[in-house]
């Protein structure tokens, strides 16, 4: 006979009836007392209310409200969105499910595929090679970060910074491992101080100057002096520390390799030029004394007579024919290297033979020399032996952000504009003035997009931001590289948007530039094989040197070139005017259609009207 079923409608009290098997929904109000067995899935899904000693039902259907740390570590749990404050226990299986706003899960070892959503807390207690694929992850890591792989191994290791502009926030969000790269002066500040009480800072191969936050008490009272320049290895490391959440700093510097090079000559030495105290000839690579401190030099393209140069310290030096142009107060030929006075040189560059300019670390902008069109700037036609500063402290102090033609100088300020000051000749001054115009202070060329400059013998070529090329001036040999020989009086556009260097220094009749994939071009007056195309034809408009793809430099003579390539290797072409000009040891001869190794590893070359100089 079938057992009799009751059907139970408002019930009242506790029911306690072993081996109950009911139907519909059950609603005693006073809930159960004892176990529950059998299949449960008739529960309500909205107001069940379980008050009972172990669940065995095979699963839950709908969703589980409440504290539900008190279910066996084995409960298969089949549920909608869990909403419990939390869970005793291993949490098993897929939990990509789980909600990804309010889900809090306590638990040991999560072992699901993946996570989707944040993840917060502790992740100290991850094992073994788990997966996770969260938003926001704020847990805290443990070990060295190594084996970090993605986005979150580069943060670890180093926070990159590059400071172009007045001001740099340095995010400390991102890692406490600042690498920080300065073509700017600078104020530096710091965000987020609070995730890294302890700072590494490291400067490499900064130009300009770098004010720090005043709340920095810095050891010994002052702050340490940066390295600055070109063609070195420069590098400060800087230990910033706080205990107050960036109230209070205090700093100390660990280490400052301003590296350096010796200081190397050949060519024609008349007048001391090659800086050795003498007036002897070399035509192959000679160092200048024993020093081993130079870090760049200058030299223009048109000069035959003086040269100038930098020591890793920020002294400035020079030397050969004097018509007052060497800084020292006199006349004096000198021919080994002098001291102009200051230790905050960035560089100087030659101009025509009797003038130069040159940069120092706090954006201020110097010349000395002959000045009969007003080329120092100085608002007259005065004759200056000893530097005088030209108006103004946001001029650039890196490679060729300034230049010294025949007849004018260009400077580049640090807001992209472009200035000028001298005589206009066949167009030299960009200004579209007539013949013989003089300014003697500093005139805008238009735009404000201007990022490096260099000259020739009246004229200039010059680089904008978007890597596009631009010249004026002289263009007898064709120099100018717009298949032509007019001169142009404003800036004309060379085509091409992918230009990224100019010569380091323009010569007489011919110019080159390198483009951003590493191919060097050359155009103007062939004679003596300097434009490297195996010939002494004259090319009116850019040709590509060979084939290879790893220029790194250039600097172009009156009547010869060097350059150097990415593995630094150092190569020359055109006339040795029988002066060993070349490098080659040859010393009547010898002219190059096409480059020539000069031995060595060097870090910059540089070449004069008959001689060349170079740093290694």
């Amino acid at each position: 006979m079938p057992e009799p079923k009751a059907q139970l409608v408002d019930p009242q009290g506790p029911i306690d009836v072993p081996g109950l098997s009911v139907t519909g929904v059950t609603t005693a109000t006073g809930g159960f007392v004892g176990a529950v067995q059998g299949t449960a899935t008739g529960l309500a899904s909205t107001t069940a209310n379980l008050n009972v000693g172990i669940v065995t039902a095979t699963k839950f259907q709908g969703n589980t409200t409440g504290n539900v740390s008190g279910l066996a570590d084995d409960t298969n749990i089949n549920v909608g969105i869990i909403t419990s404050t939390s869970f005793t226990g291993d949490l098993v299986g897929n939990a990509a499910g789980l909600s990804t706003t309010t889900a809090n899960i306590k638990a040991g070892i999560l072992s699901a595929t993946s996570f989707a959503g944040n993840f917060t807390g502790v992740a100290s207690g991850i094992t073994g090679t788990p997966n996770i694929v969260v938003g926001i992850m704020t847990g805290t890591l443990n070990g060295d970060g190594s084996s970090l792989t993605g986005i979150a191994a580069t943060n670890w290791i180093s926070n990159n910074v590059t400071a172009n502009s007045s001001t740099t926030t340095v995010d400390l969000s991102d890692g406490n491992v600042v690498k920080f790269t300065q073509s700017a002066n600078t104020t530096v500040s710091f965000a987020n101080t609070g995730t890294s009480n302890i700072v590494t800072f490291i400067r490499d191969s900064g130009s300009g100057t770098l004010t720090w936050p005043s709340a920095i008490k810095w050891d010994g009272g002052s702050a340490p002096t940066l390295d600055a320049g070109s063609y070195t290895n420069d590098v400060n490391v800087i230990k910033l520390l706080t205990r107050d959440e960036g109230v209070t700093w205090y700093g100390w510097q660990d280490l400052s390799d301003d590296g350096g090079y010796g200081l190397f000559s050949w060519g024609y030495n008349a007048y001391g030029a090659l800086g050795h105290n003498s007036r002897t000839y070399y035509s192959s690579p000679t160092q200048v004394g024993s020093n081993a401190k130079w870090k760049s030099v200058d030299v223009w393209g048109n000069s035959r007579f003086s040269a100038t140069a930098t020591k890793t310290d920020n002294t400035l030096w020079t030397w050969g024919m004097n018509p007052g142009k060497l800084g020292q107060n006199n006349t004096v030929q000198y021919s080994s290297p002098v001291q102009i006075p200051g230790t905050t040189w960035t560089g100087a560059g030659s101009g025509s033979n009797g003038s130069w300019i040159g940069t120092k670390t706090d954006g201020t902008l110097w010349a000395l020399g002959d000045n009969p069109s007003g080329n120092l700037g100085q608002n007259s036609r005065t004759y200056y032996s000893s530097p005088v500063q030209i108006p103004g402290t946001t001029w650039g102090t890196g490679e060729n952000k300034f230049t010294h033609g025949n007849m004018s100088f260009m400077a580049i300020k640090t807001d992209g504009t472009l200035w000028t000051s001298g005589r206009n000749y066949e167009g030299n001054m960009g200004l579209n003035l007539t013949h013989n115009t003089r300014y003697s202070s500093p005139v805008q060329i238009p735009g404000t997009t201007w990022s490096s400059i260099s000259s020739f013998a009246y004229g200039y070529q010059a680089i904008k931001t978007d890597g596009t090329m631009w010249v004026w001036g002289w263009n007898t040999g064709g120099q100018l590289g717009l298949n032509n020989q007019t001169a142009y009086s404003s800036p004309v556009q060379i085509p091409g948007t992918t230009w990224s260097s100019v010569s380091t220094n323009g010569g007489r009749y011919a110019m080159a530039a390198i483009k951003t994939n590493g191919t060097l071009w050359t155009w103007g007056a062939g004679s003596n094989g300097k434009l490297a195309q195996n010939n002494v034809t004259n090319y009116s408009s850019p040709r590509q040197v060979g084939s290879d793809t790893t220029w790194s430099s250039v600097s172009s003579g009156a009547y010869h070139m060097v350059a150097t390539k990415t593995d630094g290797t150092a190569w020359a072409w055109g006339a040795n005017q029988g002066l060993g000009s070349l490098g080659q040891n040859q010393g009547s001869g010898g002219d190059r259609s096409s480059p020539i190794q000069i031995p060595g590893t060097w870090a910059q070359m540089k070449a004069a009207m008959y001689f060349s100089l170079g740093v290694k």
